[in-house]
């Protein structure tokens, strides 16, 4: 997925609806850095952000120094990259360093960007709501499909990143990501919780 595809793009539905307000061009460039010094330091930190910042600077052709991002392009042979997770499974988010080690040097995982605001998920569990095996780019009318790709319920974008949009739109989880939580596991409370009431009993 391309730089212009991140997000979901324009409806053409909501033109004659909506009041769009012009954007100065200075405003694009703004919000277009804040959110990627955004991710930057939610991510990696301040210190990796600056570094990254003056690779970009002092080494314009010289591409993403993936050193500094703990992005290794040969991904680690434990991680598992399909899953085949069904509506009603619980996972587990990845810690932060795994996620990154996945990514390429434009922040993707196979075209998938692992967007700003992702980051406080880490270490959560979740419930599956469903599988995306195919989405219309409103950009161009395009039907893109998608592989070992899921939703989390209720794991939405706030838009705190993107100008406090409000359309709340799911992330998009690639497999690769997650943590099939055992069943057995998940089991485990309710087990603890019955023999607690026995020996209250």
């Amino acid at each position: 997925m391309d730089d212009q595809y991140s997000c979901h793009g324009t409806f053409e539905c909501l033109n004659t609806g909506s009041s769009p307000r012009p954007m100065s061009p200075l405003f694009k460039v703004r919000q277009k850095l804040g959110s990627y010094m955004t991710w930057w330091i939610e991510n990696r930190g301040w210190r990796a952000m600056v570094e990254h910042m003056l690779v970009k600077m002092f080494k314009p052709h010289g591409g993403t120094n993936l050193r500094l991002l703990s992005m290794e392009k040969t991904r680690q042979e434990s991680c598992q990259e399909v899953l085949g997770l069904q509506p009603g499974e619980l996972v587990m988010v990845k810690p932060v360093d795994e996620i990154m080690a996945t990514l390429d040097g434009n922040r993707r995982h196979k075209g998938l960007l692992w967007m700003t605001g992702m980051r406080k998920y880490c270490g959560k569990q979740y419930r599956v709501r469903g599988r995306v095996e195919r989405i219309l780019l409103e950009t161009n009318g395009e039907l893109r499909k998608m592989k070992n790709t899921v939703l989390l319920e209720g794991v939405m974008c706030d838009g705190s990143a993107f100008g406090r949009c409000d359309r709340s739109c799911f992330h998009f989880w690639r497999e690769t990501w997650l943590e099939r939580v055992p069943v057995r596991s998940q089991e485990e409370p309710c087990i603890a919780a019955s023999a607690e009431e026995e020996n209250l009993s």
